[in-house]
């Protein structure tokens, strides 16, 4: 059926329905009703008459038809020309850049990846104060003997795992099982015992750092097998296999160990100082973990 023939059925249907309806109402005679249909159907065979026509001009050079039966020729219209991005820079949401001297000249000891977060887990220290203070400005003193520039620790603490890489999804479910096994451990005291030199992993830094005494050390070993098992749980690297627990006091950028092992014994005379006059043993009560921005705190029994 062509279009015409469609809607001149359609419009045959539409005059009967128009003029029942019409025929039934009161006030018309019926001559008024011829020319209202009339007039009704000329004009809807009209708009379909012009609807047949556009669909016949565009509906077959459409791209999305899977067949084309008329063909136009220089109807078509072109196609817009692809666009050049060849010199359009292209640069990664996620491009993070790293400026060392922006932090001291400190190195990440892995790369930034959106969605890993660094964690670890420690003892906050922030006890005796004035006395740390006193003690810290002293050593600093003499460190500069050696070495040209060295920086104070932002937070003393004193690690109890290495630092590892935490998805975000999982932070909760890790610090609820570390709250988990910690919440069995009783508060203990610790005291340090003398100053000694570390290097990280990279040897990228050199630490000089407070030991604690060994009976502090088997209270913190305690709890590090307790982090290392949810770190297994977690399948994340352990702490040391031997680890040594320290708070580390100065941090200067390379390895200069060697330098500083020369001072050790002037070092170790005024720790020995400040822990006749001030520097005793101090409860530990809580454990604390670091994931990126996070802190959560746990308590001891």
């Amino acid at each position: 059926m062509s279009w015409l023939q469609y809607a001149s059925t359609i419009g045959a249907i539409r005059e009967g329905f128009i003029f029942n309806r019409v025929a039934r109402s009161e006030g018309y005679l019926q001559a008024d009703i011829i020319i209202i249909i009339s007039e009704t159907a000329d004009s809807f065979l009209k708009k379909l008459m012009s609807l047949s026509y556009i669909c016949e001009e565009y509906g077959s050079n459409s791209e999305d038809s899977d067949t084309d039966t008329v063909d136009h020729g220089t109807n078509k219209r072109p196609k817009l020309p692809t666009p050049d991005l060849s010199k359009v820079a292209v640069v990664p949401s996620d491009t993070h850049f790293d400026d060392p001297q922006l932090h001291g000249g400190r190195l990440r000891s892995f790369p930034h990846v959106r969605g890993n977060w660094a964690t670890f887990v420690y003892v906050n220290y922030h006890h005796h104060t004035e006395a740390v203070l006193n003690l810290l400005k002293k050593i600093e003193e003499v460190v500069l003997t050696k070495v040209d520039t060295c920086h104070r620790c932002d937070d003393l603490h004193i690690s109890l795992s290495k630092t590892f890489v935490l998805k975000y999804h999982l932070i909760s479910t890790f610090s609820s099982s570390l709250q988990k096994v910690l919440s069995t451990v009783e508060s203990f005291d610790i005291g340090f015992a003398a100053v000694k030199v570390y290097c990280n992993e990279d040897q990228s830094r050199t630490f000089l750092s407070l030991d604690v005494d060994p009976f502090s050390h088997k209270n913190l070993l305690n709890v590090s097998k307790k982090v290392d098992d949810v770190l297994t749980e977690f399948q994340l690297p352990t702490f040391y296999e031997d680890p040594s627990f320290h708070m580390s006091l100065l941090w200067t950028n390379g390895n200069k160990k060697s330098e500083l092992d020369t001072i050790i014994d002037t070092l170790n005379d005024l720790l020995l100082q400040e822990i006749e006059k001030d520097l005793s043993t101090v409860l530990i009560d809580t454990i604390n973990c670091k994931s990126g921005n996070k802190y959560f705190q746990y308590s001891l029994a």
